[in-house]
């Protein structure tokens, strides 16, 4: 009996052994219960708030998850390289165009391959550069970039204008002014219309003083 008492404990303790390590490499992600799948790499400048996790889809259909996001350095240039999980019997044909784009109402990010024709297929491990952001995001960014621009060419055109006030005002008054006296000369002629012609007279003795001499 304290035979079988002791194998008792031994595979009692097998077990715990077992369903332990099982459970520490579950948490761990060790162990993919999906059917094997492959990785495929993609260079982006900027993947506009894209998250690990993320879904990947081929022409709109799940095909995978964005598995790691990590910054690369290549030459003088930053860039984000991503770790991409395709799920197994994902094919994709050669020169795909991947890019990140806003899904559902909250828009949610996601990796968009298209790929529609081609003779050969990327194989696993494939290194390939990922499309600029063109989503309603990064829009957005250059409709606010563009708005900033309009805002400082009004503010320099009230510049100039404000700056062209005091000329402007100088010629209205010069204006009003030469209004004025000639308002002034009507009326004066007007009372006293011998001034005109004693005027003539005396622009015709000029006139005629040269010859006399």
């Amino acid at each position: 009996m304290k035979k079988y008492g002791n194998e008792f404990k031994v595979g009692l303790f097998f077990l715990i052994c077992v369903f332990g390590l099982a459970a520490i490499t579950i948490r761990t992600n060790k162990v993919n219960f999906k059917k094997k799948g492959y990785h495929i790499y993609v260079i982006f400048e900027d993947i506009s708030g894209l998250e690990k996790e993320a879904s990947v889809l081929l022409n709109g259909v799940d095909a995978g998850k964005v598995e790691n996001i990590e910054s690369v350095y290549i030459a003088d240039k930053t860039k984000v390289k991503l770790t991409v999980y395709l799920n197994n019997g994902v094919e994709i044909r050669e020169n795909p165009k991947i890019s990140i784009k806003s899904i559902g109402f909250m828009g949610e990010q996601c990796l968009q391959i298209s790929s529609l024709e081609g003779k050969k297929l990327v194989n696993p491990g494939a290194l390939i550069k990922g499309e600029p952001c063109t989503d309603i995001g990064t829009i957005m960014k250059n409709v606010d970039n563009l708005t900033k621009q309009v805002n400082e060419l009004t503010s320099n055109l009230n510049y100039v204008v404000e700056d062209s006030k005091n000329t402007i005002s100088q010629m209205v008054l010069n204006l009003e002014s030469a209004s004025k006296n000639l308002e002034e000369f009507t009326l004066d002629i007007k009372k006293h219309p011998w001034k005109l012609l004693y005027k003539n007279k005396e622009e015709k003795e000029k006139e005629k003083s040269p010859k006399d001499t």
